[in-house]
């Protein structure tokens, strides 16, 4: 489908053209024509009536089919617009439902966008039933048959019907949550800028295959799976990509994923080093203000400069030099499988809740079970068999450490650090 982008921007500000283009590929949109204009919105089509007309002449000669603005909307503007173009306008948020429904492939997820849509609707619903009912325009159609507050109440009514579903799932996840807790292993969470190699770096490390694609959201129900960072046992999440303005109705439907990023021990921020400097700053800025959004500024970060593979590690270093955001940097190609030896000596000297013991326990059939345990959950130094005891030089979680000490031969646990 042949589409039109649009931004009103403020005198001096930067427009979003470009963004918003790669969200349209993302959604299958063939973008043929874009327009800026610099000029306070205009309160019956946002943007002013002399660029209308230019607009109006590219929908006819181009064959443009949808018009998708860079700007939240009034109901109103949205009606004037597709009286005066003919052709339904849609905003970037509802290009972004559109994308993440593209995209979802978990009940959750579905659920989540279900009830961000929902939201949408809910606060336009009123407006567009009266604008509706001066006359059918694109985008506007089959609400005439409703009276306003009956269509309200129905939308708010699926409302409560998703989010008790949505509960339903929480209380799952939590269980699920626990049971992770039960491991004392720490959790790492990948977080960052969608499209910056999160899904590459989380199959490099966890050897598993989850999708990877340049579009953008390719992530949006969280993969947890089991890693080692220099011998320590970690579980590791990847989690839905990030995006400048995220709209807030998709951040309160997507808040319980995106808390799994606040609860984590260590955050890896993953950003692509090859953008343009300023473009790079600018997203990692975002990404940062996300995680402050959503209550994880206090959670320890790492930021993981990814795809040095296409700038070269010098050109990588000045740039990571010239950023000087403040935080401990590691470069890499998940793609290449570069730099992760570094990226996880970074983690490991980290991450918290790893004690270094040494003991013996004896040989009876508590101690031989616990054995596995201990491989699974621990960073083996050494093990040593003897004809009395086992020797362990190992680096466990403080709850396995616990249960060892309760074990060992008496004497013989010693902290080392």
């Amino acid at each position: 489908m042949k589409v039109a982008i649009v931004h009103r921007v403020q005198r001096g500000e930067a427009d979003n053209l470009a963004e918003l283009r790669e969200l349209c590929k993302t959604a299958g949109y063939e973008v043929v024509y874009q327009l800026k204009q610099e000029r306070p919105p205009h309160p019956r089509y946002n943007i002013g009536p002399g660029k209308l007309e230019e607009l109006k002449r590219a929908v006819r000669e181009l064959g443009i089919e949808k018009v998708i603005f860079e700007n939240d909307l009034k109901p109103v503007q949205e009606y004037n617009l597709a009286k005066a173009l003919k052709v339904p306008i849609i905003t970037r948020t509802q290009l972004i439902l559109e994308i993440f429904s593209l995209h979802a492939s978990s009940i959750e997820a579905k659920l989540q966008i279900k009830l961000a849509e929902l939201k949408y609707e809910l606060s336009r619903a009123k407006e567009k039933v009266r604008l509706a009912k001066k006359g059918e325009q694109p985008g506007f159609h089959g609400l005439g048959a409703y009276e306003a507050d009956v269509y309200y109440d129905e939308i708010h009514r699926r409302m409560v019907s998703i989010t008790k579903k949505l509960e339903h799932i929480k209380k799952h996840m939590d269980l699920i949550r626990v049971s992770r807790k039960e491991y004392g292993l720490p959790l790492i969470s990948l977080a960052g800028y969608t499209n910056a190699g999160k899904s590459t770096l989380f199959n490099a490390l966890t050897r598993e295959q989850v999708k990877v694609s340049p579009q953008l959201f390719t992530t949006l129900t969280p993969t947890t799976r089991i890693a080692r960072m220099n011998g320590k046992p970690v579980f590791i999440s990847d989690t839905v990509g990030f995006i400048k303005n995220l709209p807030t109705l998709l951040i309160e439907a997507f808040y319980a994923t995106l808390r799994e990023i606040a609860l984590s021990d260590l955050i890896l921020l993953v950003a692509d080093i090859s953008e343009p400097l300023d473009k790079l700053r600018e997203r990692i800025e975002t990404s940062l203000q996300i995680l402050y959004n959503i209550g994880a500024h206090n959670v320890p970060t790492i930021l993981v400069l990814n795809k040095i593979d296409l700038t070269g590690v010098e050109e990588a270093k000045r740039r990571a030099e010239e950023l000087d955001l403040g935080l401990p940097y590691v470069l890499t190609s998940a793609k290449m499988g570069w730099g992760l030896r570094s990226l996880q000596e970074a983690v490991s000297g980290m991450l918290k809740g790893f004690i270094r013991i040494e003991t013996k326990l004896p040989y009876n059939g508590e101690t031989m079970s616990m054995l596995n345990e201990i491989y699974q959950c621990s960073k083996v130094n050494e093990v040593t068999f003897d004809e009395r005891f086992i020797k362990l030089d190992i680096e466990a979680p403080i709850r396995l450490a616990e249960k060892i000490r309760r074990c060992a031969a008496d004497g013989s646990f010693k902290i080392l650090s």
